[in-house]
């Protein structure tokens, strides 16, 4: 009985000290790259029982702006960090067709993440496709990859969420759709 009673109260102190850490941590939002820089966020949404992934990149000026979106759908890849690492990757390669030649690469994946900014050669299952994905950075005049967290990175979760939907493959040029209006505007407002 004593030893329940112990552990009724270490749960009550651990739940006591996660609020403690929720009031001093404000929330993750969106943060605008610097000016004539763009920002790039992607993610990658995972729809095992159809085989499928999702993609989804959004590109923002210094000022919140939508340049561009993709929601693509993919055949599922063997792993998570591998659809991570194929999203990075078609957010550099569309940065390219954009002609966005200075460009903050932003994902939620920190094992990619971390990928895309060592040196040297990438030996993961999804090390050529980060390799591959330096090497499109580098034609750009500025390719930086960063790590946000989740919470910061709504809009591109939403976007690759919304690919099972649809069409195998959507781009929008300075719009979003309608759907997502509300989660664009939400990153906005914090």
């Amino acid at each position: 009985m004593l030893h329940a009673r112990n552990l009724v109260e270490e749960f009550f102190e651990v739940q006591k000290q996660a609020l403690k850490l929720d009031i001093n941590h404000p929330p993750v939002k969106w943060t605008p790259p610097p000016e004539t820089v763009y920002k790039a966020n992607f993610d990658a949404a995972l729809f095992e029982h159809l085989g499928l992934a999702g993609l989804g990149v959004v590109f923002q000026d210094s000022g919140g702006n939508i340049i561009a979106a993709l929601s693509q759908k993919i055949k599922l890849p063997q792993t998570v960090e591998l659809v991570e690492a194929l999203v990075a990757r078609r957010a550099v390669t569309l940065a390219a067709k954009l002609s966005v030649f200075k460009v903050m690469v932003e994902g939620d994946c920190m094992r990619v993440v971390q990928a895309l900014n060592g040196h040297g050669r990438c030996l993961t299952m999804f090390g050529h496709v980060v390799e591959e994905t330096r090497r499109l950075g580098s034609c750009l005049e500025f390719c930086s990859f960063h790590h946000v967290k989740r919470e910061g990175n709504k809009l591109a979760h939403s976007l690759a969420r919304r690919a099972v939907l649809f069409v195998d493959m959507d781009v929008w040029v300075e719009e979003l759709p309608e759907d997502l209006d509300v989660v664009f505007q939400g990153d906005l407002a914090l």
